[in-house]
């Protein structure tokens, strides 16, 4: 896959979390989560080192927000079994 469409991906996977988040879905953060998959591949296959720390960090943010926000009450009925 050519590193671009990687970049696009990677950046649709986040506007597509924060509008999630935006309309309190704990869904935001697991798209999240998944996208940082993305960021990685783009940050290795391009030699973005610098981007490495931040797609770390927000990796376990996206992480222990997804858990915090499953965990409040009244969102557990919104978790598929």
């Amino acid at each position: 896959m050519d590193i671009k469409t990687v970049d696009w991906i990677a950046g649709f996977f986040t506007l597509v979390s924060l509008e999630l988040v935006t309309r309190r879905k704990w869904q935001g953060w697991a798209v999240g989560l998944a996208g940082q998959v993305a960021w990685f591949a783009y940050i290795f296959n391009s030699a973005a080192w610098g981007l490495l720390s931040v797609t770390a960090l927000m990796t376990i943010r996206y992480y222990r927000s997804m858990i915090a926000w499953r965990s409040e009450p009244g969102v557990a009925a919104d978790i598929p079994n």
